[in-house]
Order: C-alpha cells, then sequence, then structure tokens
C-alpha cells in the first residue's frame, strides 16, 4: 500500500491580500474535493503579531502518484495561474513530506465541525464553504483550517478544523453577524452541524479556564498524571501481575487488562482529586504566576520523591 503524502506550498501574499488568498483556496479545496486520492488540505497564515507575510498551505494524498496526477492537472494549473496575481513572485515554493496529522500549537483553540449535507447537494455545499472558509480568514486570530471531504467523496460528513489563537478571538468569528447569515442560507442543504470545542491535549482529565477558555500548559498536565499514575503502575505489578500469571494469562492480555485499569484509576480516581487539589497551580491568573508556577513544581517533585521512598521496597531489586 502506498504511502499517503502532503505537498507543502508556501508563498509571500502581496499586502491585504490574504482575505483573497482564503477565497482562493476555498476554490483550490472544491476542485482538490473532486479528485481522485485526495485526503485532506489546510490553510496556514502567518500567527497573529508575526511580522512574517509567508502564507502555507497543505496538500495531503494518499499516494505520490495520485498527487502528481493533481499537479500536472489543467485545474491545478488554472488555480496556480489565478493564485498568481496575490503572491509576491507570483508562484509557491513548494516541497513534498510525509503526511502527518493537522499541525496544532498547545495554545490554539480548535473548532471542529461536522456539517451534514443533503442528499445531492453537495455542490451547493463547495460554494457555501468557499464563502464562508473566505469569511473567517478575515477575523482577528486566524491561524488556519482544514477541510476533508466524506470519505470516498460521496456523500456524508464533510470535516472542518478550525484554528484560532485564542477562544475570545474564536468566539468573536463563531458569535458574528457575518457567521450567523452564513449559517442562515446553509439551512437550504445541510441537514445538521456538529461542534466539537478543543483547548487542550488532555481533554476530559482537566477543565479550561473559564476566563481565558485555555486548558492548562500540557507539561503541567502530564506532571499530574505521572504523580497518580506512579502508585497504580506499582501496586498493579506487585499484586495484579502474580495473579493474573497465576491464571495462566497471556502477557499481552495481561499487560491489557492493567492498563485498562491504570487508566480507569486516572481517569476516574487520581486526576479529578489532583485537577482539584492544584488547581491554583493549573490556573494560577494574575496573582504571582511564576512564583505559584515555581511553588507547585516543588511540592509535586517533593511528591514524586516521597511516593518513590513509600514504594520502594515493593518490587524485587
Amino acid at each position: 500500500m502506498a504511502d499517503s503524502v502532503t505537498l507543502i506550498a508556501s508563498g509571500r501574499v502581496q499586502a491585504g491580500m490574504g482575505e483573497a488568498l482564503a477565497g482562493w483556496h476555498a476554490r483550490q479545496a472544491d476542485a482538490l474535493s473532486r479528485q481522485t486520492g485526495f485526503l485532506s488540505t489546510d490553510l496556514l497564515p502567518p500567527r497573529s503579531g508575526a511580522k512574517s507575510d509567508i502564507w502555507t498551505i497543505r496538500i495531503s494524498f494518499a499516494s505520490t502518484e495520485e498527487l502528481e496526477a493533481w499537479q500536472s492537472s489543467t485545474t491545478c494549473r488554472d488555480l496556480l495561474a489565478a493564485a498568481a496575481p496575490l503572491l509576491v513572485g507570483g508562484v509557491f515554493e513548494e516541497h513534498r513530506e510525509q503526511a502527518d496529522s493537522f499541525p496544532g500549537s498547545r495554545s490554539d483553540v480548535t473548532e471542529v465541525i461536522f456539517s451534514k449535507v443533503r442528499a445531492g447537494m453537495s455542490d451547493q455545499f463547495r460554494g457555501w464553504a468557499q464563502r464562508i472558509q473566505a469569511a473567517q480568514a478575515g477575523y482577528p486570530g486566524y491561524l488556519g483550517m482544514y477541510l476533508q471531504p466524506p470519505q470516498g467523496g460521496g456523500e456524508g460528513h464533510w470535516v472542518t478544523i478550525l484554528r484560532y489563537d485564542s477562544a475570545s478571538h474564536l468566539e468573536a468569528w463563531m458569535n458574528s453577524r457575518q457567521r450567523a447569515d452564513l449559517l442562515a442560507e446553509s439551512r437550504q442543504f445541510m441537514e445538521r452541524e456538529e461542534l466539537v470545542r478543543i483547548t487542550t491535549s488532555f481533554p476530559g482529565w482537566v477543565p479550561v479556564d473559564p476566563v481565558s477558555g485555555q486548558g492548562p500548559p500540557n507539561w503541567k498536565t502530564a506532571m499530574l498524571v505521572l504523580l497518580g499514575l506512579y502508585p497504580i503502575v506499582m501496586l498493579e505489578l506487585r499484586l495484579l501481575s502474580p495473579i493474573l500469571s497465576g491464571l495462566g494469562i497471556h502477557g499481552a492480555l495481561g499487560t491489557f487488562i492493567g492498563n485498562s485499569i491504570s487508566v480507569a484509576l486516572t481517569s476516574f480516581l487520581t486526576m479529578p482529586w489532583f485537577v482539584q487539589t492544584f488547581n491554583w497551580w493549573l490556573f494560577p491568573g494574575i496573582a504571582s504566576p511564576r512564583a505559584l508556577t515555581r511553588r507547585g513544581v516543588q511540592i509535586i517533585c517533593l511528591l514524586y520523591l516521597l511516593e518513590v521512598a513509600v514504594l520502594w521496597k515493593l518490587l524485587p531489586f
């Protein structure tokens, strides 16, 4: 089976032409969705406050051959010609890499949108998607979007992954009158729309800050996960593993059982308690955040040492 491949196209955009490029990318995404082997595309503008004016487009195909078929097509050439006036120098710089997940940042806020289009009305949805993509790119904090058509190119759910640099900027677009008007138009051809907000790499284990809408830094959550997971694993190795071995359970199945118990206890016992106990550290607010962060790290490191000391003789050397 051929490995999927991603084309990375970067270009310096003419002053004031960012929104026009977003509209152009929407047309490109529409054309790509009709191409054999197309997997996904996303548009990444410069980050807010960055001096760079380079925009990046990522296009993933199931195989190199299918990507090359797209690049050699008349449609692709026509689209690149249409983009030329928007770019300094008139061309994108391109290179390929192995396809990977949609790029993100720890601080980004991501909205995943599942759009169920009525049977036979995909063309209407495509035209509407072009307009809404161009509109959302004009709002502050926009970091890019990822568009994936239904698998196999048939009817079904279209997936849009929309990223902004903060919850407030995302909310400004999601609650805007412009988006409301566009959604009103979509009722003619869209059955429903489902939205999922992602603000942390540990959804379900930690809450988000009600003020900023952001989750805590991933490294803080990881420290709490380790604090709760280590004693669970140690007790399983000492108490559960001999029982499973005595029952003649294969090591692979025994490991699965142990991991299942570890995840359950971490999710429903240790993490809820630690998140509540260290809430002051996860979300220090504006009151001496650096001092609180250092204090929390010191306390957790001391708890690490205490756990190791208490459980030191639990397992043979």
